[in-house]
C-alpha cells in the first residue's frame, strides 16, 4: 500500500514538474507576430493631380504638387510622384523645388522629397539625391552630396541644414567651389561653409585654401560680403598666408577689397622671401601688379 502511494506521488510530482517546465518555456519564448491577412491590409487610394498646403497665421507657408499620390486610409502619411513645391524661407520669398518622388505627413508637416532641385530667387540652383522638409519648424536637412550652382558662387558638398527662423544655410564638411566676380575666380575648398541670407554673407571656416591665378591663400576662416548683388569684400582670418612667386606674407588678418583689387594684411604681418624676413605694421598686396608692398619696413636677413 506504502509503495503504491509513493508512485502515486511520484506520479503527480512529476506531472506537475513537466506541467511548470511547460509553463516556464511557453511564457519566456517570444510570440511570432503573423503577417495580416490580405483583408486587414490598408486600402490605398490613388489620387491624380493634387495639392497640399500649410499655412502659418492665415498665411500659405508651403505647399506641394503632385501628378500623382498613394493616400492611405487612416494615416496622414502620403506618397508623391512628379513633385512640385515651395515654402516660405521669410515674410517676402518663396523657394521653388521639384523632385521625382517623396512621402509627406500632412500632420506632422514634414517630408522628403528624392531628386531635388532648388531654386532660389532664379539666383541660385540647389541639386541633392534627397532633401528633408519639416515645414513646421521651418527646417531643411540632408546627409547627401550638395551641388550648388549661381552667378556668383558655386559649390560641392556634403550634408546640409538650412534653417528658416535663422535665415541660415549650412554644408556640413567637403567644400569645393568657387567665387565668381568681376576681377576673376576664385576657386576654394573648405571644411565647412555658412551663408547668411540676412546679412547676405558667407563663411568658410576650417582649413581654409583659396586660390587665384597668381595668389594662394590659407588661413582658419573666411568671411565674404555681397553687396547690390556683387561680391564686395573677404575677410580672411586666423593664420592668415598669401603666396605669390615665392614670397610669403604671413599675418593675423586680411581684408580683399574686389573694387580696389587690394589685399590688407595686419596683425603683426610678415613678408618671407629666399632668406629675408620684413616685417611692418601693415603689408598690402596688390593683384593687378603681384606685388607686395610693406609699410614701415624692418628686414631681417638669416645666414646660411
Amino acid at each position: 500500500m506504502k509503495k503504491r502511494k509513493i508512485i502515486i506521488y511520484s506520479s503527480i510530482s512529476v506531472i506537475v514538474l513537466i506541467n511548470l517546465l511547460a509553463l516556464y518555456f511557453f511564457i519566456k519564448k517570444p510570440v511570432k507576430i503573423s503577417l495580416p491577412k490580405s483583408g486587414e491590409e490598408k486600402r490605398v487610394i490613388v489620387l491624380r493631380d493634387v495639392k497640399y498646403s500649410g499655412e502659418r497665421h492665415g498665411i500659405v507657408d508651403w505647399e506641394i504638387k503632385a501628378q500623382k499620390a498613394k493616400k492611405y486610409i487612416d494615416t496622414p502619411v502620403i506618397e508623391i510622384e512628379v513633385i512640385e513645391g515651395r515654402y516660405r524661407p521669410k515674410a517676402d520669398s518663396f523657394v521653388n523645388f521639384n523632385g521625382n518622388k517623396g512621402i509627406i505627413d500632412t500632420q506632422e508637416e514634414k517630408g522628403t522629397v528624392d531628386e531635388v532641385v532648388i531654386d532660389y530667387k532664379n539666383t541660385y540652383r540647389l541639386k541633392s539625391k534627397y532633401m528633408d522638409f519639416d515645414f513646421k519648424k521651418g527646417i531643411t536637412t540632408t546627409e547627401a552630396p550638395i551641388d550648388i550652382q549661381g552667378e556668383k558662387l558655386s559649390l560641392k558638398g556634403i550634408g546640409l541644414i538650412a534653417r528658416t527662423d535663422e535665415e541660415t544655410v549650412r554644408i556640413k564638411k567637403d567644400i569645393t567651389g568657387f567665387v565668381h566676380t568681376d576681377k576673376g575666380r576664385f576657386k576654394f575648398q573648405s571644411d565647412s561653409f555658412m551663408y547668411m541670407l540676412k546679412e547676405n554673407q558667407f563663411f568658410l571656416s576650417g582649413r581654409v585654401v583659396m586660390k587665384s591665378e597668381n595668389l594662394n591663400l590659407l588661413c582658419d576662416k573666411v568671411t565674404v560680403k555681397v553687396k547690390d548683388n556683387q561680391i564686395d569684400m573677404a575677410t580672411a582670418e586666423g593664420n592668415v598666408r598669401l603666396i605669390s612667386k615665392g614670397s610669403i606674407a604671413k599675418a593675423d588678418k586680411a581684408v580683399y577689397y574686389f573694387k580696389d583689387d587690394i589685399v590688407t594684411l595686419t596683425g603683426s604681418p610678415k613678408l618671407v622671401k629666399d632668406n629675408s624676413e620684413m616685417e611692418g605694421n601693415v603689408i598690402k598686396y596688390d593683384m593687378k601688379k603681384g606685388k607686395f608692398a610693406v609699410n614701415m619696413p624692418k628686414v631681417r636677413i638669416q645666414r646660411q
